[in-house]
């Protein structure tokens, strides 16, 4: 990686985001990496490119959406003075497709995009690796007509959400009822509820191959940091999976990415699992950058491994480079000493953070030292990250990552200072 500076050359990484989190991964090792974004955060004061809108206008308030920034005069004025720019987005979308006409953007198709992360449309593409699973339609469909034909307990989706917004766990037809007369209209897919851990796998395909990360637990459904059942609140790098048992995300994940290849999809994506023990079953696929891409990225810098965030940037500029595909997938199998919590919004209106924790802490949470990244960690403290701007419900308030076990009695003194 010494000669990525080299091999990018006179090209410069634009990353456009509300949240500067989004872009992190690169910064350090592409010295033409800028992050344009939103918030005004802690992590700008470790960042040598960037422009933050509410840094430099503090009262100015736009909705937080990346076409609407790029939109911004001051923001074109920024850009304007980069060299060779090319546009990276955590998540595509046509307007901003059509915005950047001419410009070269390091993302796959909005059209691909909208395809794979439609809930309804990848159960019936990857049919054989779902659940059970049958199209509903709220208004006409009874509680009766679904346990007949997946269960008696089972789980409704909507098209598409976030952070298990979308997801409802139904055990009887109270609860089933109570999301009818809520979503009347909705189409949605009930789906056989499997009972089982919950896994996230991130990877990029290539022209050529694809590869696989490491699997990452994920932490749901607490209820001091979630409304939501399925709501997913953390990751648990450390899966004490046996190689037999991960093995079954590999063979799935790789058929699953063979289909996307073909059908013209290329970059970084991912997607979540339920194991039962035995079979792995498909939930959902993130057609971009998965949320824990960041983190991953510096846990393979640090294991001297060329990221996946690197590499897609390559594919996308056309840049040849050298790496073992062999290698880095036989690094799927290890387990990593990381784990990370996430305290959402379990409020029904806006928040502000009421104390900002930023940087490195030890259990008692009492700050040791600055940082904003894994590199800072060691065994004995915890990173904890807060935003700095006005919370909507169900988004992330703050994290807690730490290469030990994160105690419950450390999120909840946390809790108490934050709400």
């Amino acid at each position: 990686m010494k000669d990525i500076n080299n091999l990018i050359k006179d090209q410069s990484i634009v990353y456009v985001t509300n949240d500067p989190e989004r872009s992190l991964g690169l910064e350090k090792i592409i010295d033409d990496f800028y992050t344009v974004c939103v918030d005004d955060s802690y992590i700008l004061n470790f960042l040598k490119n960037y422009y933050s809108l509410k840094k430099d206008i503090p009262q100015k308030d736009i909705y937080r959406n990346s076409n609407l920034l790029l939109k911004e005069i001051s923001v074109q004025k920024y850009i304007s003075k980069i060299k060779n720019p090319n546009f990276m987005f955590f998540k595509i979308a046509p307007n901003i497709e059509y915005t950047l006409k001419g410009k070269n953007i390091l993302n796959t198709k909005s059209n691909l995009n909208k395809k794979y992360e439609n809930k309804i449309i990848i159960s019936k593409i990857f049919k054989d690796l779902v659940p059970k699973t049958i199209d509903i339609s709220l208004r006409e469909n009874s509680y009766e007509y679904i346990k007949n034909r997946v269960g008696s307990n089972f789980v409704i989706q909507f098209q598409r959400g976030q952070s298990g917004n979308s997801t409802f766990f139904i055990n009887n037809s109270r609860e089933f009822n109570q999301i009818k007369t809520k979503y009347p209209f909705r189409i949605a897919k009930a789906v056989q509820r499997i009972d089982g851990e919950y896994y996230t796998l991130n990877g990029v395909i290539t022209k050529d191959y694809t590869l696989l990360g490491n699997l990452t637990r994920q932490i749901t459904g607490i209820p001091i940091l979630t409304n939501y059942k399925g709501g997913s609140v953390g990751n648990d790098w450390n899966t004490k999976l046996s190689s037999k048992n991960k093995e079954t995300f590999f063979n799935t994940m790789n058929l699953i990415s063979e289909y996307m290849r073909k059908d013209g999809y290329k970059g970084m994506f991912g997607a979540d699992f339920v194991f039962d023990g035995k079979k792995v079953y498909l939930i959902e696929i993130n057609a971009r950058e998965n949320a824990t891409i960041p983190i991953f990225s510096k846990i393979q810098i640090e294991k001297n491994i060329m990221p996946f965030k690197l590499i897609h940037v390559l594919e996308f500029l056309k840049i040849k480079y050298n790496i073992n595909p062999k290698k880095i997938n036989e690094d799927f199998y290890e387990d990593v000493n990381l784990n990370q919590i996430i305290i959402r919004n379990i409020k029904k209106d806006l928040i502000e953070a009421k104390m900002k924790f930023n940087g490195l802490y030890n259990e008692h949470i009492e700050k040791i030292s600055e940082g904003y990244d894994i590199d800072s960690l060691d065994n004995n403290n915890y990173l904890i990250l807060t935003n700095k701007n006005f919370i909507t419900p169900n988004m992330e308030i703050s994290r807690v990552v730490s290469k030990k076990n994160i105690k419950v009695e450390m999120i909840e003194d946390l809790l108490k200072d934050i709400y």
